[in-house]
């Protein structure tokens, strides 16, 4: 039986798996998992390759290979500014909002579970409180390098909280255009108002006798 540790980390609108890292021998007992947890991306933080790709983007899952650090320390701002540019990409601005990344390093106790905190401050949630929530899922995460750089960080000034509230206005509207038997204007709509001009300038030409 193959032996892998998974952790769902879910906050709001946020979906988190936080997991060890697969091999090429392990993967196919996590593919279910990753496809019922609506995994739509995958965050490789450890270095080098454990195992090949094809399976997950067979199914249609992105992975990301761009925000790699070394094992024990936090992550540069270069790093946390792609990460956090995948999250708005994933939970906010997709047309779909039931959506997950999974993200691991070796062993699923540092790099990743520090990227999901940095996701958790950024929503609202207390540093301190951030780590003791990862840490009741994910026994032994996140060393003291880790716990002093969240402890420090700073959100954005629009953190995922207006994100929130940019998401649920989309979604009232779009609920109400559909109660309402409505649609969003386009472009065919746009035509059909010009050419309705077009037939009334014709009839006032006629009523006044133009031609």
């Amino acid at each position: 039986m193959s032996r892998f540790n998974i952790s769902p980390i879910k906050v709001d609108s946020l979906s988190f798996l936080i997991l060890d890292s697969p091999s090429d021998q392990t993967l196919p007992a996590y593919i279910p998992i990753f496809e019922q947890h609506n995994v739509t991306d995958l965050v490789r933080i450890c270095e080098g390759s454990p195992y090949t790709i094809d399976p997950l983007t067979a199914i249609g899952i992105k992975v990301h290979d761009d925000m790699k650090f070394e094992d024990g320390t936090a992550p540069s701002k270069e790093i946390v500014a792609r990460w956090l540019e995948l999250n708005d990409e994933v939970f906010f601005e997709s047309p779909t909002s039931d959506r997950c990344i999974a993200v691991h390093c070796v062993s699923g106790i540092g790099r990743a579970p520090v990227m999901v905190a940095i996701s958790m401050v950024e929503n609202g949630m207390d540093a301190l409180d951030a780590i003791a929530y990862i840490r009741k899922a994910r026994h032994g995460a996140l060393n003291r390098v880790q716990i002093t750089f969240l402890n420090g960080y700073r959100k954005r000034k629009k953190g995922f909280n207006y994100k929130q509230k940019q998401r649920q206005q989309q979604d009232l509207l779009k609920a109400a255009l559909g109660t309402n038997g409505l649609t969003e204007p386009s472009s065919t709509s746009a035509q059909e108002t010009n050419d309705c001009d077009k037939k009334k300038k014709g009839f006032l030409a006629r009523l006044f006798g133009k031609k």
